[in-house]
């Protein structure tokens, strides 16, 4: 084989060397899934079939518990994110002086590690913290903010969207942006009143944006980890102990592989669900 026929083959073997890197920890997890792989057991593990899956999700068991937290989470954490980004989005479409600053100003979230920003956060909801300081203002009582089960889970939703509320403006804003002035003007001069504009006009036309940013925010909130550990670590009495925290809980702490692979795998399926009924519902709709 000649030089020229060898060089296709030779400029394969990066991506060939990629694929194999991904693929051989992700199968590796897949197949332990099905294995009774305990670390504390010194032995080699057996295949097991579905009793991880089984043991797992119980009615009764963490894995099921886990499942509605993560659920919880994301629905929660999407929803609130999306609304306030579209709103804020809206704002920052209008004409201003100082519009560019705002702008600007509106990323620095994002630049914060979500770990520090996490701890941040962490010290502002303690007891005597800057927001039930701020809250005695008004004379309302203080909260336990990551200390109670009915508002830890709320509270670290809260931190979820200070720090990613920018990430879904920029995209809805470069949606905003997209639309010609032209469509804007036609609906004034039909006699259009704001809120009818952006409900009719705006909304219709941003929807492959609403696409994205629900595939992205919602992939990363169903597999969220940082921000759940470094506030609560799951916590107070698996209030927060979304899936990821639990297979962490589970194959760090308790050196149990298998069924901390279990929460994986599981938690692998819901995110490429997510992708793949949101896209295939987006490429049907323009069919």
């Amino acid at each position: 084989m000649n030089q020229s026929r060898r060089l296709p083959y030779l400029l394969l073997l990066p991506g060939i060397a990629l694929l194999l890197a991904v693929l051989y920890p992700f199968l590796s997890g897949v197949y332990w899934s099905f294995t009774d792989f305990d670390l504390t057991l010194g032995q080699n593990p057996a295949f097991t079939g579905l009793s991880n899956y089984v043991e797992a999700f119980r009615p009764s068991g963490d894995g099921l518990h886990s499942i509605l937290i993560t659920f919880a989470y994301a629905a929660l954490a999407v929803t609130v994110q999306l609304l306030l980004g579209f709103g804020v989005a809206l704002l920052l479409t209008r004409e201003g002086a100082h519009i560019k600053v705002y702008r600007a100003l509106i990323v620095l979230p994002l630049l914060m590690p979500p770990v520090v920003a996490t701890m941040m956060w962490r010290v502002m909801m303690t007891p005597d913290g800057v927001l039930n300081y701020m809250l005695s203002w008004v004379y309302l009582p203080p909260f336990d903010w990551l200390g109670s089960t009915s508002t830890a889970l709320f509270s670290v939703v809260l931190i979820d969207t200070w720090i990613y509320t920018p990430f879904v403006i920029l995209i809805l804003l470069a949606g905003m942006q997209s639309i010609p002035t032209e469509v804007h003007e036609a609906a004034r001069v039909d006699g259009a009143s704001y809120a009818r504009e952006v409900w009719n006009l705006v909304v219709p036309l941003l929807r492959p944006f609403f696409v994205i940013v629900i595939v992205f925010r919602g992939i990363d909130s169903l597999k969220m980890f940082d921000i759940i550990y470094t506030a609560t670590r799951g916590g107070p009495i698996d209030a927060t102990m979304n899936l990821h925290v639990q297979s962490y809980f589970t194959g760090i702490r308790a050196l149990d592989i298998g069924s901390s692979m279990t929460y994986l795998v599981v938690l692998w399926v819901l995110c490429y669900a997510l992708a793949f009924f949101l896209l295939r519902a987006r490429r049907g709709r323009l069919a």
